[in-house]
């Protein structure tokens, strides 16, 4: 008897359904009526639907193992530890708030790390919180002091005196990076994990899972320290609003906190000279596919211009980064690395950004390297057109399409360092719009190539529509 032939392929419904219908006259020949009225034949396809169903869920289970192909978030940030990569939680926005007096004191005035502000906006408010004491000395008038987007909430839970405890918090849209744990007048430090940490080491570790509930976690006494029995253990972080806290300057005016000398209120009036940027939503799928082998390769040392590239991508706050050397400048000396950032929705970066990115890059960078952060440059690229429109068509309508397009392509998410940007990939957008017969294409004339800190922007649009003979 020869072998039997099996098709591991043959998976959905139609084919398990040839399969089956093939094998009959195999088992009988006293079933010969094939006609999807017959009830064997009914029968026969309520099995073919199941199989199916059941080979798709077998395949899509299969598909979760691997970074690549797995879509359920809790596999992906499952799959991440692994390798040593956390997906982000929302990162809050930062900003310089600048807290003015309305006549100069005879004494020095301390702005306390913690001062609440906030801006209104059309559908809620934003508020925002200092992340250092500032001073005013006698005679000045202003301040600067960096700030970042969130609501401070605390929280406080009794150890049991167990190794590996437990809590999970109850707020959601924890902003990264914000959580600081205290238990009882000692405050502990986060780690990614406990593989460094000593029996006492006053270290913890803050799980996030795919319903963005955060957990903490503490050692067993071996591999970081057990909170004694019944210590109150506290817990302070902010609640961000993501994306939504980038706002434009002077957004931010009403002062929460009230700031005191000498027991009096002082009258202070605050406001945000530059943008708050770098707020984002959670991190989105694709971004854990594409960042976690890029970070996995750099092994979490900046010593290639890949490896700068990478952490920089990989910091909360940080959309886009572009390095510099000698190799990409003659201008820049040997052992001295220039990195472009772009935060999150484009913009400048914060100073805060930029401080605690350098702070970041310190324990990993070669020691004989120095690190220039630098703002990005957006570079406009503007479109003048003659466009022909087919008879018709509204010729406001394709006007509006043709300008959505147009910003589609040159939204922040499109667009990357030294991009260049081809005349043909503009003259084919604008001539695929609907209601487009054909197009002349007058500026740019040609190729425009960026410099490697430059990121292009739509500029000015001219459009002069006609109608098509």
């Amino acid at each position: 008897m020869g072998r039997a032939s099996i098709g591991y392929i043959n998976k959905d419904y139609e084919s398990i359904r040839q399969e089956l219908l093939a094998k009959i006259p195999q088992l009988t020949d006293r079933w010969t009526d094939f006609n999807h009225s017959d009830l064997g034949v009914v029968m026969l396809d309520l099995f073919c639907g199941v199989g199916d169903m059941l080979a798709y869920y077998l395949d899509a289970q299969a598909a979760e193992a691997f970074l690549p192909t797995a879509r359920q978030r809790q596999n992906v940030i499952n799959l991440c530890k692994l390798i040593g990569y956390r997906l982000d939680s929302p990162v809050a926005s930062t900003t310089t708030l600048r807290f003015r007096l309305s006549a100069p004191l005879g004494k020095d005035l301390t702005i306390p790390a913690g001062t609440a502000c906030r801006a209104l906006l059309s559908d809620g408010e934003a508020d925002f919180e200092t992340v250092e004491d500032g001073l005013i000395p006698r005679g000045v008038l202003s301040v600067d002091i960096p700030a970042r987007q969130g609501v401070r909430r605390t929280e406080t839970f009794t150890s049991s005196g167990l190794p590996f405890q437990r809590f999970r918090l109850t707020g959601d849209l924890i902003a990264q990076g914000t959580i600081t744990v205290s238990v009882g007048d000692d405050a502990w430090s986060e780690v990614d994990h406990f593989q460094d940490s000593l029996a006492d080491s006053r270290h913890f570790m803050a799980d996030l899972d795919a319903l963005d509930i955060s957990t903490l976690i503490f050692g067993d006494g071996q591999s970081g320290a057990v909170p004694a029995q019944g210590s109150a253990i506290t817990v302070s972080y902010l609640q961000t609003i993501g994306d939504q806290g980038n706002l434009g300057p002077n957004r931010i005016t009403q002062l929460l906190s009230p700031v005191y000398l000498d027991g009096g209120q002082v009258s202070l009036t605050v406001a945000n000279p530059v943008p708050a940027t770098g707020g984002a939503s959670r991190e989105a799928l694709e971004h854990a596919r594409r960042q976690a082998p890029a970070e996995l390769r750099s092994l979490w040392k900046a010593v290639t211009l890949e490896d700068y590239q990478a952490l920089a991508e990989g910091y909360p706050g940080v959309a886009k980064a572009k390095v510099l050397d000698t190799n990409a400048c003659q201008n820049i000396r040997y052992y001295n690395v220039q990195l472009a950032i772009a935060p999150n929705g484009g913009g400048m970066p914060s100073a805060l950004l930029k401080r605690d990115l350098a702070e970041f890059f310190e324990r990993r960078k070669v020691i004989t390297v120095e690190i220039n952060l630098c703002d990005p440059i957006y570079r406009p690229v503007s479109i003048d057109a003659e466009v022909y429109i087919w008879p018709g068509e509204p010729l406001e309508n394709v006007r509006s399409r043709i300008e959505a397009a147009l910003s589609d392509f040159f939204s922040f998410d499109q667009v990357s360092f030294g991009q260049t940007i081809h005349f043909s990939d503009l003259v084919v957008l604008i001539d695929g719009v609907r209601g487009v017969s054909h197009m002349h294409l007058y500026a740019p004339q040609q190729d425009i190539e960026l410099r490697h800190g430059e990121i292009p922007v739509l500029g000015s649009v001219n459009l002069d529509l006609r109608r098509a003979g």
